[in-house]
């Protein structure tokens, strides 16, 4: 069975900047190509009719009839792969699926990029810890697990004025750590180039592997996206955030300690 997103991925380093901004938006949301009309996707992702067609040729379909109707089959065949949900157990099927996808945290992490995210934090107290909606959680738990450990200047916010007044105001050696699952909003897309631009360094946890501005972060962090899972679509996607922030933790402990 093809499977469309893992096709937009293949093809994504090779798209437009519109092309891209497209795919961005379906990978975060993959059922709007099957409920959504082709207007109200174009309307969605920024771009037009005819740029959608264009985009679904881009990465190897006739047009986005076929891309629709693949992915329709797709989505499916995903959430009907395996027993019916209703006889499931869903104490042990939540529990298998956030430990199937700690295990594969485990399996995508780079050793190496945590300990670079490690030296960082030897090297800096001031650092200022961000998330908006559901990561502000994330955010605030890595600055409480911070302070455990002893470090005395960090600041966590989750108001997005408050966060552009950070950004905005960014100056060399600033170090910025970003929690947003997909940034839907599109609002660090627009503030990244700046920042890097400044001299800034910007740490991003993500469960988007290809956002736009990746290539500007000092450090860019993905994790697996339970929330995508057929079955649990309902689960937070933070859980996985916060496994994420004790291996960090147990890297910075093990740097700081050393030095």
């Amino acid at each position: 069975m093809n499977n469309p997103i893992d096709q937009i991925q293949s093809y994504y380093d090779d798209l437009t900047k519109t092309d891209k901004e497209i795919a961005v938006y379906i990978i975060n949301n993959p059922r709007d190509v099957v409920t959504q009309t082709l207007e109200i996707m174009a309307k969605n992702t920024g771009s037009s009719k005819s740029a959608m067609s264009r985009f679904a040729q881009r990465i190897g379909y006739n047009g986005y009839t076929e891309f629709r109707y693949e992915m329709a089959r797709f989505l499916v065949s995903h959430n009907n792969d395996s027993e019916n949900k209703e006889e499931r157990d869903p104490v042990e099927t939540i529990t298998k699926t956030y430990s199937d996808y700690i295990l594969k945290l485990a399996e995508v992490l780079d050793r190496s990029q945590i300990e670079r995210i490690a030296n960082v934090f030897a090297q800096n107290n001031n650092i200022k810890i961000l998330g908006i909606n559901r990561s502000y959680n994330s955010a605030c738990q890595m600055k409480d697990r911070l302070t455990r450990i002893g470090f005395t200047n960090i600041f966590s916010e989750g108001d997005q004025a408050v966060i552009g007044d950070y950004l905005a105001a960014a100056k060399k050696d600033d170090v910025f750590v970003i929690f947003s699952t997909t940034d839907n909003t599109k609002y660090y897309t627009s503030r990244m180039k700046e920042v890097a631009e400044k001299g800034a360094k910007v740490i991003f946890l993500t469960a988007n592997p290809s956002l736009p501005f990746r290539k500007l972060c000092y450090e860019y962090v993905v994790v697996p996206r339970i929330s995508k899972d057929s079955y649990a679509s309902f689960l937070d996607d933070q859980a996985i955030f916060f496994v994420l922030i004790e291996i960090l933790i147990e890297a910075i402990v093990r740097k700081t300690s050393n030095s």
